[in-house]
C-alpha cells in the first residue's frame, strides 16, 4: 500500500508542473475554483456504489452505473437518460444526447427520477388504476373496462362473446372504459339499467288518437278506424276513403261513407263478376227476338209523358176521326187523347179492363162509356173512331161496338176553322183531375196504320222512322219487355208527412228474366240510389239488395 502510495504522489508531483500552466497567476485570476471534497475520498473505491456519489457529484460511465444498479436491464434503461440529464444541465458536455428536461429544475432531481419507472408515468391516465416500478420495467394496473401493458384499450363490452350485447335487452353503447345500456322509442330502461319495457301510449295519452281507436304495439302505437275509413293524423279522426278514386272497379263505382259498389253497363251487356269489382258479359238465359219496325209504333216508350202529338187546323166541316191497328197486352192505359187548344174540349180513348173506353167533355156534355169484346190477347185489332152529325161511333174491325149520342159537334170552330191537338199513348201533363175517371196513362203497345182527321199518317210515319226509340217489336208477348231504361217511374214526396219513419213501399214484380242479370227496383234521390234491388245470379235464383245508410 505504501508503495502505491509513494507511486501515486510521484504521479501527482509529474502532473503539477505541468497543470500550473493552465491557471493564472493569483494576482490575474478573476474568480477562484473551489471543489469540494468527497467524503471518504481514500476509500471510495471499496465501497458499493452511490447513484448520489457516483453519477451526481462525479460524472459516471456505464460501469460504474451497472455497479449502482448492479444489473444490466436497469443499467442499461439508465445510462441513456443519465447522458440526457447531463447534457440539460451542464452546458458544453454530451450535445448530441440532450433531451427535454423540462420536468426537473437541476441535474439531481433529473437523475434521481432516472429510476423510477412510473415518473414520468408511462400508464394511460384514462385507464390505470396504478404504476408500479421494476427493474428496469413497469407494470401498470388497469381499471375495469381497460387493458394493454399502458391500460391505452378501451374494453368494447359490447362485443364481448361472453356476455352478448353487454347483457343490454335492447341497445348497449360503449363508452371509454365502460358502456351503458338504452332502449329503442316507445321504450323506458328499467332499474335494473339493462333491461326495457314496452310504454304503452295508449294509457299514458287516452287522446293521442283523438276518435280513432287506439291500439298499443311494442314500442308504438296504431290509431285503428272501421273498414272503410282511413286515419288523419292532422284531424286525429277516421276519414271516409273514396276507393273509388283509387280505381278499384272496372266500369262504374260508387261510394259511400266506409265502402263503395261497383256497377256495370247492363245496357251494353256487362255484369258484376264474381270479385265484386270486374265486369263480364251477360249470360243470354232466354233468346229473345228484338227485331223491330219502323212502321210500328211503340206506345211504351214514356213512364208518364205522351209519345208524340200533333196539332190540327182544319176546316169546320172536318170533324174527329181516327182510325188505326192497335195491339196490346195491358188491360189499361191511354191510347189516344184530343183536345181544343183552349182545353174547353176533350176526348179521351182508352182501355180499361181489355175494353174500349171513350170519355169526352164539351160545353154541352160530359160522358164515359166503356163496351166491346177484350182486345188485350196481343193480336191486331183495327179501331176506329169517328164523330157523327149527332153521335160519336166507335167500332172495331169495322164493327160498331160504342155509339153516344151528342147535341152538338165535338169541337167548336173559331172563323171557320177547328183547332186541335192529338196525343198519342198518355196524357199531357197540364192535364191533371180533369178525367172524368181517373186511368192509369201508360200503355204498352204498338199502333199502326194511322189515320187522323182524315188526313192519313199527317207525316207521324216520317217521325217514327228516324227515332229507332218509338220502333215496335214485330214479336211480342204477353207482359212487358224491359229494354233497360225502366218500366215504370213514380215521383213520390214524403217532406211534408207527420211521421216520416211511418212511409213505406210495396212492390209485387213478377218477373222471367232474359238475361242473367239486372236492376228490378231501385229508389233514386238526385244523384244517389240509397235502395236497389237487383237480380245478380239467375241460375240460383239469387237477388242482391244494395242500400245506402246515406238515405233513411
Amino acid at each position: 500500500m505504501r508503495v502505491l502510495g509513494a507511486a501515486l504522489l510521484a504521479g501527482l508531483a509529474l502532473v503539477l508542473p505541468a497543470a500550473e500552466a493552465n491557471f493564472l497567476s493569483k494576482q490575474h485570476a478573476s474568480q477562484v475554483l473551489v471543489r469540494k471534497r468527497r467524503a471518504n475520498s481514500h476509500f471510495e473505491e471499496v465501497k458499493p456504489g452511490n447513484l448520489e456519489r457516483e453519477c451526481i457529484e462525479e460524472l459516471c460511465n456505464k460501469e460504474e452505473a451497472r455497479e449502482i444498479f448492479e444489473n444490466y436491464p436497469e443499467t442499461d434503461y439508465f445510462y441513456p437518460k443519465y447522458l440526457g440529464c447531463l447534457g440539460s444541465f451542464r452546458a458544453g458536455l454530451f450535445a448530441a444526447v440532450r433531451q427535454s428536461t423540462n420536468a426537473y429544475t437541476d441535474l439531481r432531481s433529473c437523475v434521481t427520477a432516472i429510476p423510477d419507472q412510473c415518473n414520468p408515468l408511462p400508464c394511460n391516465e384514462d385507464g390505470y388504476l396504478s404504476c408500479k416500478d421494476g427493474l428496469a420495467s413497469f407494470t401498470c394496473t388497469c381499471k375495469p373496462g381497460w387493458q394493454g401493458e399502458k391500460c391505452q384499450y378501451d374494453i368494447n363490452e359490447c362485443k364481448n362473446p361472453s356476455n352478448i350485447n353487454g347483457g343490454c335487452s335492447q341497445i348497449c353503447d360503449n363508452t371509454p372504459g365502460s358502456y351503458q345500456c338504452s332502449c329503442k322509442s316507445g321504450f323506458v330502461l328499467l332499474s335494473n339499467k339493462k333491461s326495457c319495457k314496452d310504454v304503452d301510449e295508449c294509457s299514458v295519452k287516452p287522446s293521442i288518437c283523438g276518435t280513432a281507436v287506439c291500439k298499443n304495439t311494442p314500442g308504438d302505437f296504431e290509431c285503428e278506424c272501421a273498414e272503410g275509413y282511413r286515419y288523419s293524423p292532422t284531424s286525429k279522426s277516421c276519414e271516409d276513403v273514396d276507393e273509388c278514386s283509387e280505381n278499384m272497379c272496372a266500369q262504374l263505382c260508387v261510394n259511400y261513407p266506409g265502402g263503395y259498389s261497383c256497377y256495370c253497363d247492363g245496357k251494353k251487356g256487362f255484369k258484376l263478376a264474381q270479385d265484386q269489382k270486374s265486369c263480364e258479359a251477360v249470360p243470354m238465359c232466354l233468346p229473345l227476338n228484338l227485331e223491330k219496325n219502323y212502321e210500328l209504333l211503340y206506345l211504351a216508350e214514356q213512364f208518364v209523358g205522351v209519345v208524340l202529338y200533333l196539332k190540327f187546323r182544319l176546316p169546320d166541316s172536318i170533324r174527329f176521326s181516327a182510325t188505326f191497328d192497335f195491339r196490346t197486352y195491358d188491360s189499361e192505359g191511354v191510347i189516344l187523347y184530343t183536345e181544343a187548344l183552349d182545353h174547353s174540349a176533350w176526348l179521351l180513348i182508352a182501355l180499361r179492363g181489355g175494353k174500349l173506353e171513350i170519355q169526352f167533355k164539351n160545353e154541352h156534355t160530359t160522358q164515359i162509356t166503356t163496351g166491346g169484346q177484350v182486345i188485350n190477347n196481343g193480336l191486331w185489332h183495327m179501331v176506329s173512331v169517328e164523330e157523327l152529325e149527332q153521335s160519336i161511333s166507335v167500332k172495331i174491325a169495322r164493327e160498331a161496338i160504342i155509339n153516344i149520342n151528342k147535341p152538338e159537334r165535338l169541337f167548336k170552330s173559331t172563323v171557320g176553322f177547328v183547332e186541335t191537338k192529338v196525343y198519342f199513348a198518355g196524357l199531357p201533363r197540364t192535364l191533371k183531375n180533369t178525367l172524368i175517371k181517373p186511368i192509369n196513362p201508360r200503355l204498352d203497345g204498338c199502333m199502326r196504320g194511322w189515320n187522323l182527321m182524315n188526313q192519313g199518317t199527317a207525316k207521324v210515319d216520317e217521325i217514327v222512322q228516324e227515332r229507332q226509340n218509338k220502333h215496335c217489336f214485330i214479336t211480342v208477348e204477353k207482359g212487358s219487355y224491359y229494354p233497360g231504361s225502366g218500366v215504370a217511374q213514380f215521383s213520390i214526396d214524403y217532406s211534408n208527412i207527420s211521421n216520416p219513419d211511418a212511409w213505406h213501399v210495396d212492390v209485387f214484380l213478377n218477373i222471367r228474366p232474359s238475361t242473367g242479370t239486372g236492376v228490378m227496383f231501385a229508389l233514386v234521390s238526385g244523384d244517389t240510389v240509397p235502395f236497389a234491388l237487383s237480380l245478380v245470379d239467375s241460375s240460383s235464383e239469387k237477388l242482391q239488395v244494395f242500400h245506402s245508410t246515406q238515405h233513411q
